[in-house]
């Protein structure tokens, strides 16, 4: 393994704001780096060099004798486009700014020979965006966990990095406008809030019934306690890991659409959806105050993340296009 340690300067990241156009793509752009990676990947024994996130995009260098992919998390450019509109002021002209950036290097991604993505739904966004490359849909997996046994305390959690912008604003969005109404119905209801570097914002919210937990050394104990997680995202791209492992301990999500967007093959296997912060109240009342019908939901959760959402399902697709474009390299 070899490494280049990135050194952020304010004269690394003007010179990669000019490289990149890219606010976000600019914070990662390093010259040793890039030189690193067009020295490996041009290597006679280098068959793959995955690059991931689109910001990246310009170490999937056009030199490479190697099959070039981008794994692509999100559709960055639409990330962006809805950050900008949860936002007003100058938030919003910044955010609209880096959306068209980061949807100029998207359709840059046609110089490499295969792009993946997390969903059905942004494999039809970054095709809006033009080029002919070949987009295979790698869905978010995960590894079968036991579930856990059924609890009976009011309890809800939201687990997530809650330093990223769209889980901030969606614990600031829950905590103001479904919380209360969960707390009208069920007094002694408890909000955790998992996850590490809590943005202040997050930390500000903490009270007699939501805790702020910061970064924790084993999840399972907080899964332990929780009856229903929610996952009550306004904005966001990609598809919810967070949802997949909730389920696979058994625990039951109340989501927004733009939340389980992605594995909307799981609605009604474990998640429900309600984007109304009145309607997502109700949702987790009912299943707070039924805990025989959470753990139902919760089970078939399980159980439909153990079949249809496995590691070796989900990266089929991309093993079988990466030998396709291997075997078309060779017979050139």
């Amino acid at each position: 393994m070899r490494t280049v340690p990135l050194r952020r300067t304010a004269l690394k990241t003007a010179r990669g704001l000019l490289r990149t156009r890219s606010i976000t793509a600019s914070r990662f752009w390093d010259r040793d780096l890039a030189g690193l990676v067009s020295e490996v990947a041009r290597a006679d024994s280098i068959d793959v060099t995955v690059v991931e996130h689109v910001q990246l995009r310009t170490l999937a260098s056009a030199e490479s004798s190697s099959v070039r992919v981008i794994d692509m998390h999100n559709v960055e450019s639409l990330l962006a486009k809805r950050m900008s509109e949860t936002r007003r002021g100058l938030w919003r002209w910044i955010y609209g700014l880096e959306a068209r950036a980061l949807r100029r290097l998207e359709r840059r991604v046609s110089d490499v020979d295969l792009v993946a993505v997390v969903s059905e739904a942004d494999r039809v966004a970054l095709a809006q965006h033009g080029g002919a490359v070949e987009v295979v849909v790698v869905p978010n997996a995960w590894d079968a966990t036991t579930p856990l046994p059924a609890v009976e305390s009011p309890v809800v959690s939201f687990v997530a990095l809650l330093s990223w912008a769209p889980n901030v604003d969606a614990v600031k969005w829950f905590c103001g406008r479904v919380w209360p109404c969960v707390i009208d119905a069920i007094p002694g209801a408890k909000l955790q809030l998992v996850g590490r570097d809590p943005h202040p914002d997050v930390r500000a919210l903490a009270s007699d019934s939501i805790v702020v937990t910061g970064t924790v050394d084993s999840l399972a104990p907080w899964y332990e306690r929780t009856a229903v997680t929610v996952a009550p995202l306004l904005a966001g791209g990609g598809s919810r890991l967070k949802i997949l492992e909730s389920l696979s301990y058994g625990r039951p999500v109340v989501a927004t659409t733009v939340g389980a967007e992605g594995l909307e093959d799981l609605v009604g296997r474990g998640v429900i959806l309600a984007d109304e912060p009145g309607m997502m109240a109700s949702e987790i009342v009912a299943l707070l105050n039924d805990p025989a019908r959470a753990q139902r939901l919760g089970t078939s959760g399980a159980q439909a993340v153990e079949q249809d959402h496995s590691w070796s399902a989900a990266v089929a697709p991309l093993i079988a296009a990466v030998k396709s474009a291997t075997s078309e390299r060779l017979d050139r």
